[in-house]
C-alpha cells in the first residue's frame, strides 16, 4: 500500500486527510504526521496505519485535555471524567494523564491549594463543606489534610461570624432563641463544627440588645394581634401567646408583655 496523498483539512488546519492507493483512510494530527514521516509515495503496512492510529487518538486526548485545562485548574479525576465523555480510551486516558503530570499541566495538591484559598476568600462555607467538595474532585486524604491546614481557626470563625450575621440580618423578626437555633444550624449545614456553630452564635447574637428584642416582641404582638382581631378575646389571646411561642418567644416573655400591654377586651 502507498500513501498517495495528503490533505489539510479545510476546518482544522492542524489536522490532515491520508488517501492510501487514490482512498481517503484516515486523518491525522500535523505533529503525528511529521513524527510518522508521512509524505506522498510512502509505502506503509496495516499495522503501522493501525500505530498511527493510535497515536493520533493519544494527541488529539492530550489537545482536548489542554484545551480543558487552559480554562481553569483541574483537579486529574475531573480531567479523567472529561476524556472519558470525549469517548477517549480508557488505556490512553491513563497515558495522558501522565503527560500532564509530566509537564506540571496537572498537579492534585496545587490544585487542592488554590481550591481552598478561593473558597475562604470568596465564599461563607466552612472546612467540612471544603473538605467534601475535595473529595468530590477526587484529591486524596493526605492532600486534602494538608491543604486544609491552611484554612486557620481564625479565618474559620471570621468567615462563621460574616454567615451568622447575614443570618441575624435576615431574621430580624425571630425572638433570640429561635435566632440563635438557625444560626447555628445553617453554619453546620454551611460545614461548621457544632462547638464552633454554637460559639459563633452566641457572640453574634449577644450584640442583639434586650430594647430590640422588646420592639421585635412588639412587632409580632400586633401583626398577632391584627392577624386573630376575628375571635372572641380568649380565643384571641390563646392563638396569640401559641403564635408568639411558635416565633420563639417565651412564655415568660409573652405574660410580661400582656401585662404590661393588656388587650383591649381585657382592660
Amino acid at each position: 500500500m502507498k500513501v498517495t496523498a495528503i490533505q489539510v483539512q479545510q476546518k482544522k488546519k492542524e489536522r490532515y486527510n491520508i488517501f492510501i492507493d487514490e482512498t481517503y483512510r484516515f486523518s491525522a494530527d500535523e505533529e503525528v504526521v511529521a513524527r510518522f514521516h508521512l509524505l506522498k509515495g510512502r509505502e506503509i503496512t496495516e499495522a503501522e496505519i493501525t500505530e498511527i492510529e493510535q497515536a493520533d487518538m493519544l494527541r488529539t486526548g492530550l489537545n482536548k485535555a489542554i484545551h480543558f485545562l487552559s480554562h481553569r485548574v483541574r483537579s486529574e479525576k475531573e480531567v479523567r471524567e472529561f476524556l472519558k465523555k470525549q469517548e477517549i480510551e480508557n488505556d490512553q486516558i491513563e497515558v495522558i494523564l501522565e503527560m500532564l503530570v509530566d509537564r506540571k499541566y496537572l498537579d492534585d495538591e496545587e490544585f487542592a491549594l488554590l481550591f481552598v484559598r478561593t473558597q475562604i476568600k470568596t465564599t461563607l462555607k466552612g472546612p467540612k463543606t471544603i473538605e467534601r467538595e475535595l473529595i468530590e474532585k477526587g484529591i486524596s486524604k493526605e492532600i486534602i489534610e494538608r491543604v486544609m491546614a491552611t484554612y486557620s481557626e481564625e479565618a474559620q470563625f471570621e468567615n462563621g461570624r460574616k454567615a451568622a450575621e447575614k443570618i441575624m440580618r435576615r431574621s430580624k423578626k425571630m425572638a433570640k432563641r429561635n435566632i440563635i437555633q438557625k444560626i447555628v444550624t445553617d453554619l453546620i449545614q454551611k460545614g461548621y463544627g457544632t462547638d464552633d456553630a454554637k460559639a459563633i452564635s452566641a457572640e453574634v447574637v449577644s450584640e442583639l440588645d434586650t430594647q430590640e428584642e422588646d420592639a421585635i416582641l412588639a412587632e409580632q404582638f400586633a401583626k398577632a394581634v391584627r392577624k386573630n382581631s376575628r375571635h372572641d378575646p380568649k380565643k384571641a389571646k390563646q392563638k396569640i401567646i401559641q403564635s408568639l411561642m411558635q416565633k420563639g418567644f417565651s412564655y415568660h416573655s409573652i405574660q410580661g408583655y400582656l401585662m404590661e400591654h393588656p388587650l383591649e377586651e381585657e382592660e
